[in-house]
């Protein structure tokens, strides 16, 4: 029978797993992220003649052919280094902040293990509140410009410098409040999606959920996260791609000259696709961890 207090609800424990759980997500998704960004940020070529337009990639296999072949597949990592020194602190403090929200509406007597909408959903905003500005942000930023641009930076800190002496450290945090229109319902979605699946599937004095269920239920919420992340996570690397005083407004209005809206689903597939295992691969590695602290 479970007794004692549920590391799931303890803050430190959420911060050791969550890291766990990033560095997890980092390896199995930066391939498809990169190809994803570079849809969402391809401009068009117009024909003088007749003004059709030519997109360098027809879709997300073709995208990846082509970086392949002309950068190497190791391109497909570009940035990833940077990213896991963020991923741990950016995963570690994004579950520690979410149990500390769901901790903030909770009975302190109660010792269940499941846990209501507006715990969850609170815990999802607090979760990106913190971090989103401060490391999302500027993480992404350098990532996008790495990707979308390889041949213009030699690497991280060489893109890090042009930024600041181009933008001035404003520039690093270009792109945050598109940041957080993502990340906060993205989040919410992912979290409750994933605390209600799992509640459906625990029962009382039972197992734990073994690999393969904390792996689909971990996917399924990734990939419900995603579709409601998709159209403002493309219009944010459309923004942190562009250089000098473009506004997002700009953005937007010049998808119009480019088929409208839906220029925003650019990469969905690929997106959806890599949403999957990336979040499987995010949550195994977050309870797994929990377990081994001690946890259920």
């Amino acid at each position: 029978m479970y007794s004692g207090p549920n590391q799931r609800d303890v803050p430190l424990a959420n911060l050791l797993a969550g890291g766990v759980g990033g560095l997890c997500s980092l390896v199995v998704g930066q391939p498809l992220d990169t190809v994803k960004v570079k849809l969402q940020t391809m401009s068009p070529a117009i024909c003088k003649n007749t003004g059709c337009r030519s997109y360098p990639y027809t879709g997300g296999l073709d995208c990846f052919i082509k970086t392949v072949k002309s950068e190497g597949f190791l391109s497909l990592f570009r940035g990833m280094s940077g990213l896991a020194v963020f991923a741990l602190p950016r995963f570690a403090l994004m579950f520690y902040a979410n149990s500390v929200g769901r901790n903030m509406l909770q009975n302190q007597d109660d010792l269940q293990r499941t846990y209501t909408v507006p715990q969850i959903l609170l815990g999802g905003v607090l979760s990106q509140l913190l971090i989103g500005p401060t490391l999302v942000s500027p993480m992404e930023r350098v990532k996008v410009m790495l990707q979308t641009d390889p041949h213009s930076y030699p690497g991280q800190i060489a893109c890090i410098k042009h930024i600041i002496k181009t933008e001035g450290l404003a520039g690093l945090s270009k792109g945050s409040f598109l940041t957080l229109c993502r990340d906060v319902p993205s989040f919410c979605t992912f979290f409750l999606t994933y605390e209600k699946l799992r509640s459906l599937l625990t029962k009382e004095d039972s197992e734990p959920l073994d690999l393969f269920q904390t792996a689909g239920i971990g996917g399924l919420a990734g990939m419900l996260a995603w579709s409601v992340a998709i159209p403002a996570d493309g219009l944010k690397s459309r923004y942190q791609a562009a250089t000098g005083q473009s506004s997002a407004l700009e953005l937007l209005r010049s998808l119009r000259s480019e088929g409208g809206l839906l220029q925003l689903y650019r990469g969905a597939g690929v997106v959806l696709l890599r949403a999957g295992p990336v979040s499987a691969a995010t949550f195994v590695g977050y309870e797994w961890t929990i377990r081994a602290i001690g946890g259920s």
